[in-house]
């Protein structure tokens, strides 16, 4: 349930909240920094900056930055119309700059820093939504600009005037917390506007007029979603600032009680065990979004809280969705839009900042004395940020996960089976579950990594321009799942941009024993109201672990009519090193350390073909895929065994028998053999499996 006005009250001891507020007499005072750390603190900060290798690629970053090239690019052609990506690189230079100030003493840093701030004081807005009204809404750009602003504040100390200091204070009010404060007023309070649009008076206004985003009900949509916490800590951020420097009051009573109500929120969008429907890579946004609110919230001294999350299985959840692979050891289990375009010398997001998901578990290892969150940090969460380096305590032992096979069953139903979580090892994923913002119609989908390569992928990256033909990467035509006549899930056509739809799978059965682990996902409703001929549509997943190998098992059936059922097993071609082969009896998927071998069986005839989809062709030929195809039925069962291996092994030995109400199957691979006993019941197919 979601904090309510009374009790923050309570919360805060009664009374008017700014009364009842720790800061009222017990805000940070002395000389700076006072935001996110004392004084006190900066002698252990500057020793991790400048001397240990974890922050040496930050260091040599931020110090070996380009400083004129960022002097002249402010004074420049800068464009203050454009938020999108003009004002998120002032404001980050502003903020880093600022840092390299505060670790080194650097002044050449400061007067970049400040020269970076004085330029977003020249953007009339700090966010490219408006209401009904044309006021501006903080969603990304505001929140941002106020959290760079207030960093700068407070890192630069006495290198920035009284004055000029107050009319930054006066700017993260008004461009800053304000438009933060309305954007989350509209999501607390949904039916209360007319949703939003982009600002007509930013340059993204005129590049996405023609066939836009319907954002009739973004607030509404936005409750749940990342998208939510950002400026619920940027408006934490600037009302602490505000506080603590003595900037305007007026209206920091309401943004208070606002910014504790939205972080609080978050208690019910994080399932029980940590786990966060929107993926790890959004997972991360919104913790760090969280964090950096409610330590700004705490350090300063301006209010004590705590957001009742259970971090530590929030930490689980980001590990079990790691992915090491040979090619990159930060690669993630890709459910839905998570995962990085990929090139292959470097491994960056599109706006060429470096991958980071560190900050989080060092914070989490800090306060919990988690030593897990703290081994993460330091083996897979990829680069380390200055939000890392201020929240790492070094006190902390890290304790190394168990390695041998091992799944994981979280509450968002994203089964994930493994071996350990180095490159080599086997990693297979089931995704059932609920949907979630940044989905796909992707439930049954299904990815294997093994040997370093991953070998049946989820697409990587589809495009969120709903236009763009490659969006039928998003559709379950584009991923290693189950099409029926054609048609795949439910989803949504990408109007209102990428939001959950109703699509629902469950899990119905798992079990596990030595050596092997099952899961049966029954994804039948996503299917049904996309077409109501259809009667189920189960699929089962069996991780043969030593082997290694994985059954796929597919149980389809109609209510009426007969439909033609083809399973899709996608291929990863960004580097074009993928090779595809297709037989009537299976396929063989080919990266060039592993490769997958697959026997296919049905009681019906079986057609197998590779193929690409109906996209552009330079996008369509890194995401080749295998077809497995049977004729119209009005009901079958599918399985298809895929023994994996490196790329010199021989192929897997794979037999089936049947009758009407059970198929058998034998595998030997790799020295070692299995026998799987599928039951062909009316509901869930029963499994049983024996190994040796």
């Amino acid at each position: 349930m979601e904090t309510t006005r009374r009790g923050l009250f309570k919360l805060l001891g009664g009374g008017s909240m700014l009364a009842s507020m720790a800061g009222a007499a017990n805000l940070r005072t002395g000389p700076g920094p006072r935001l996110f750390f004392g004084a006190e603190e900066l002698p252990r900060l500057r020793k991790l900056f400048a001397e240990d290798e974890r922050f040496a690629p930050l260091r040599h970053e931020l110090i070996g930055r380009d400083r004129e090239a960022e002097r002249a690019f402010l004074r420049g052609d800068i464009n203050f119309n454009d938020q999108l990506k003009n004002l998120m690189r002032v404001g980050s230079s502003a903020e880093e700059m600022a840092w390299v100030y505060l670790m080194t003493g650097d002044s050449d840093a400061a007067d970049l820093a400040i020269e970076c701030a004085r330029t977003m004081m020249k953007f009339p807005l700090w966010d490219f939504f408006a209401d009904e009204h044309r006021r501006a809404v903080g969603v990304q750009r505001a929140p941002s600009s106020a959290i760079s602003m207030a960093c700068a504040i407070d890192w630069l100390g006495d290198k920035v005037a009284d004055d000029e200091r107050a009319a930054w204070l006066v700017a993260i009010a008004e461009r800053g917390c304000e438009p933060c404060y309305r954007g989350l007023d509209s999501i607390r309070n949904p039916r209360k506007n007319l949703g939003w649009d982009f600002n007509p008076d930013s340059d993204i206004y005129a590049e996405r007029k023609f066939f836009p985003t319907d954002l009739a009900r973004r607030a509404e949509i936005t409750q749940d979603t990342n998208l939510r916490a950002a400026p619920a800590g940027g408006l934490a951020v600037g009302a602490a600032v505000i506080a603590l420097y003595g900037g305007p009051k007026a209206d920091l009573e309401r943004w208070l009680e606002l910014a504790v109500h939205s972080l609080k929120a978050f208690e019910r969008i994080y399932l029980p065990d940590g786990s966060y429907g929107e993926g790890i890579h959004y997972a991360n946004y919104t913790s760090e979004s969280v964090l950096v609110g409610v330590e700004a919230l705490r350090k300063s001294g301006l209010m004590p809280i705590d957001v009742n999350v259970d971090w530590v299985g929030h930490m689980q959840f980001m590990l079990n969705m790691s992915m090491a692979t040979a090619e990159n050891p930060y690669e993630v289990v890709n459910i839905g839009d998570n995962g990085q375009r990929r090139d292959p010398e470097k491994f960056q997001h599109p706006n060429g900042k470096p991958e980071t998901r560190t900050a989080v578990p060092y914070w989490v290892a800090r306060e919990f004395r988690d030593g897990s969150a703290q081994w993460f940090a330091k083996n897979l969460g990829a680069s380390h940020d200055i939000w890392a380096l201020i929240f790492c305590d070094d006190s902390v032992s890290e304790i190394e996960p168990k390695s041998g096979a091992q799944t994981w069953f979280p509450e968002v139903d994203w089964v994930v089976a493994r071996t350990g979580f180095t490159a080599d090892d086997l990693v297979v994923s089931l995704r059932s579950g609920n949907g979630y913002n940044h989905e796909h119609a992707d439930r049954n989908s299904i990815i294997v990594k093994c040997f370093g390569e991953q070998l049946i992928v989820d697409p990587l990256r589809p495009p969120y321009w709903f236009r763009d033909p490659a969006w039928i990467l998003r559709e379950t035509a584009g991923h290693s799942a189950v099409l029926i006549g054609g048609k795949g899930q439910f989803h949504n056509n990408g109007v209102e941009g990428t939001n959950a739809t109703r699509a629902q799978a469950r899990l119905r059965d798992k079990g596990e024993g030595a050596g092997y682990s099952y899961s049966i996902s029954d994804a039948t409703q996503a299917y049904r109201i996309e077409d109501y001929h259809t009667r189920k549509v189960i699929r089962a997943t069996v991780v043969l672990f030593d082997i290694p190998a994985v059954i796929v098992v597919d149980c389809v059936s109609r209510w009426i009519t007969p439909a033609e059922v083809e399973a899709r097993f996608f291929g990863d071609n960004f580097d074009g090193a993928c090779e595809m082969a297709a037989s009537d009896s299976g396929f063989t998927i080919k990266r060039p350390g592993a490769k997958a071998d697959a026997r296919v069986f049905s009681r019906d005839a079986i057609k197998v073909e590779t193929a690409l989809l109906p996209i552009p062709e330079e996008r369509a030929v890194k995401n080749p895929f295998v077809a497995v195809k049977l004729k119209p039925t009005m009901a079958t069962t599918l399985v298809s065994v895929v023994g994996l291996g490196r790329a010199s092994d021989d192929s897997p030995h794979v037999s089936f028998e049947s009758n009407e109400s059970q198929i058998k199957v034998s595998i030997r691979h790799r020295g070692k053999a299995a026998t799987c006993w599928i039951e062909d019941q009316p509901e869930v197919p029963g499994i049983k499996v024996q190994l040796g």
